[in-house]
């Protein structure tokens, strides 16, 4: 069976999926704490619970270009299966902050140190590929084939 250049971008492929799936549940419970909170489109206030809701919603929504950004490049330039796990614990963080501030703003705290974290090494992944690239492509100097040359061989 042949395979194409895009079978390796599966794996973000999946979990970009998942991140999308978990925006739409995000925006389904701002729903539904509207009506449960009687607060009516366009209104952005209301009981502290739905403004728990909305601003773990909102924030969610703010990182959402970052975090997919960071995905692909790492994926892209780096290696798809590091990034893709990366991002998977992302969005367990994610969802940790969602749940952890819908109940009290406090509880937010692990889920957000838990996604920053994952947007740091998504960053530093985004950093190392894409400088190698840089490197390799108009320097001519291939980063990772002189560490494998220089490096001691392990026995």
């Amino acid at each position: 069976m042949m395979s194409s250049l895009f079978d390796q971008y599966a794996l973000p492929a999946a979990v970009t999926i998942a991140g999308m799936h978990q925006l739409l549940r995000f925006t389904k419970n701002v729903g539904e704490a509207r009506r449960k909170y009687s607060v009516k489109v366009p209104d952005i206030t209301g009981p502290p619970e739905f403004i728990r809701v909305f601003r773990a919603h909102q924030n969610t929504l703010e990182l959402y270009p970052v975090s997919l950004t960071s995905l692909w490049i790492g994926s892209v330039f780096f290696h798809p299966v590091p990034a893709s796990a990366v991002y998977f614990v992302y969005l367990i963080g994610r969802q940790r902050y969602f749940k952890g501030y819908v109940e009290n703003v406090e509880n937010r705290i692990p889920g957000f140190y838990l996604s920053l974290r994952c947007l740091i090494g998504l960053t530093v992944m985004c950093i190392l590929g894409t400088g190698h690239k840089l490197v390799r492509y108009y320097g001519g100097i291939d980063l990772f084939q002189l560490l494998q040359e220089n490096l001691p061989k392990l026995h």
